[in-house]
């Protein structure tokens, strides 16, 4: 049996149907092999028959246009698969979407505990802040989790901020600090870089996906903005 014809347990499928959040599978050949009416509808589709057996490209909704975004979204299934590692993601998707979700991804198994695919779900997100993303720069498909343990947190923020080309001044304005500290911040960042300039340091954290890391105190507003933040730097 290909992958493509895993066959579900009945018993799974009934139960996400029945859930009024979207929720998909796709396999280790990258197809989808279940959507919900939840998805179909949140898609703007009238049947899963348009998502299931299909890539990204052959699904005739708007959110699937981009080429670059069906990209990453199949290198996740990827890494799901591969890693058996959950992810979180926040969508941004302008004009196919009305409006930014939580996407989380989890290792999908058969009855033999073989990791055979990727199970995602989806939950909408109607409050979010920092600028509405910085006008609109950030790639469509965003990690909720730091990708790895190089920067602090705080040090995250400045680099979520820095790569949509804000300057100190204004970082400092955003975050509630002097543009001395945000400069001072970015060296000791440069520095773990490896890097002198701006475009070797947006290459740099491509390469290791911070470019795609929301740090959490943009999810919160909260938190975010005009907050007097005692932490030290």
């Amino acid at each position: 049996m290909s992958e493509s014809e895993l066959i579900l347990p009945k018993m799974l499928t009934r139960t996400l149907d029945q859930l009024p959040a979207p929720f998909f599978i796709r396999d280790k050949s990258l197809r989808f092999i279940y959507a919900n009416m939840a998805l179909v509808k949140f898609v703007g589709l009238r049947s899963a028959d348009a998502i299931i057996g299909r890539m990204d490209d052959e699904i005739p909704a708007s959110l699937f246009d981009n080429p670059e975004s069906a990209k990453h979204w199949q290198e996740q299934v990827k890494y799901v698969v591969n890693t058996q590692k959950r992810i979180s993601l926040l969508e941004v998707h302008p004009g196919a979407v009305d409006s930014p979700y939580l996407s989380k991804k989890v290792p999908f198994y058969n009855e033999n505990n073989q990791c055979v695919g990727m199970v995602g779900s989806i939950k909408y997100l109607e409050i979010f802040s920092a600028n509405d993303y910085i006008r609109g720069r950030l790639p469509g498909s965003l990690l909720l989790e730091k990708p790895d343990e190089l920067f602090t947190e705080k040090e995250c923020e400045v680099i979520f901020l820095k790569l949509q080309g804000m300057t100190s001044k204004n970082i400092g304005q955003m975050l509630c600090k002097s543009s001395r500290t945000i400069e001072n911040t970015l060296q000791r960042i440069y520095s773990k870089c490896g890097v002198s300039h701006f475009d070797d340091f947006s290459y740099f954290c491509e390469q290791r996906n911070l470019h795609r890391y929301l740090p959490q105190r943009f999810l919160d507003p909260k938190r975010f903005v005009f907050e007097n933040d005692s932490h030290a730097w």
